[in-house]
């Protein structure tokens, strides 16, 4: 990694980096004097998924792959080319990156210490609303690109999700939706954070079965929108908790016009009406638990032809 010699840095502006265009010419000479410019070879990570970033990233030439890991599987979300800029969800946010940045090959990049990028963003309105704009567009592709029900789509539907969603935050301890809630008009993508899916003991109100933890790219209220039920369980968050709102009328227009979506759909909320079985047997007898679980799925000929 090596710096390269830009003097004044006059290519740091909004025509060049659109992001920048809502920043005041002071601010902009402000970035410029601080901004350091670094070459990078090909095929070396910037940015490792889990780490703490430093920098704001300007690219001035050169190509980077974004990856990003779902379970035990890698998936390329995309690439980011000149003029663009990376690390703005981890400055956003403060929490570790949520994707591989490398590149793929030579380039050159400019640095902007996130304490400077931080104090910009708190004193521009206007650069925040664009700072957090790109960074929930971001989140929400990848999660949508990883998702194992979501990534059957095609592009364009995804795209169209990202235009109509609608963006929610929790903080640690809310409740996204309580067992037993009947409002089921949407199903949601976690973009960050971590939450937990829970439901009363059957038999101690003192207690709780866990069901599962949930990350960024994981589903959830998706249960309900094949059973046509209230939610059989609580989601709550355990860190501050970023996600993406979906009408559940437009999921089942997608059932019913994309199969592999719906095969998707339908093989996801029967796994994990099998694993809350498992979950609650030994606790309850079966029949019960059958009943408030995998007795709840309607038949898959039923959801090919609703």
């Amino acid at each position: 990694m090596n710096t390269f010699n830009e003097e004044p840095l006059q290519d740091i502006d909004g025509r060049t980096y659109p992001i920048l265009a809502v920043l005041f010419p002071d601010e902009l000479h402000f970035f410029r004097s601080i901004a350091i410019p670094i070459e990078i070879a090909a095929n070396v990570a910037v940015i490792t998924e889990g780490q703490h970033v430093q920098y704001l990233y300007l690219i001035k030439s050169g190509v980077l792959r974004v990856n990003k890991r779902h379970d035990d599987t890698i998936f390329e979300i995309g690439s980011i080319t000149p003029g663009e800029v990376f690390g703005e969800a981890s400055i956003l946010y403060d929490a570790p990156a949520g994707a591989d940045v490398r590149t793929v090959e030579p380039c050159e990049l400019y640095q902007i210490p996130i304490e400077q990028v931080t104090d910009m963003l708190n004193s521009n309105e206007r650069f925040m609303r664009s700072f957090t704009q790109l960074a929930e567009r971001r989140s929400a592709a990848s999660a949508l690109a990883v998702n194992p029900i979501f990534s059957t789509l095609p592009q364009a539907v995804r795209e169209i999700i990202l235009y109509n969603g609608q963006f929610i935050s929790l903080e640690p301890g809310k409740v996204l939706f309580h067992e037993g809630d009947t409002d089921t008009r949407f199903m949601f993508i976690v973009l960050g954070g971590d939450a937990e899916v829970s439901m009363q003991h059957p038999q101690d109100k003192n207690k709780k079965v866990v069901f599962a933890r949930l990350s960024s790219g994981d589903e959830v209220g998706e249960i309900s929108v094949i059973t046509e039920k209230a939610h059989a369980a609580t989601v709550s968050a355990i860190t501050p908790l970023r996600l993406l709102m979906i009408n559940n009328d437009s999921v089942q227009a997608w059932r019913n016009r994309y199969s592999d979506f719906g095969y998707a759909l339908y093989a996801c909320v029967q796994h994990k009406l099998h694993h809350s079985l498992n979950s609650l047997r030994g606790i309850m007898n079966e029949e019960d638990a059958h009943a408030i679980t995998t007795g709840t799925l309607p038949p898959h000929k039923k959801i090919e032809h609703p």
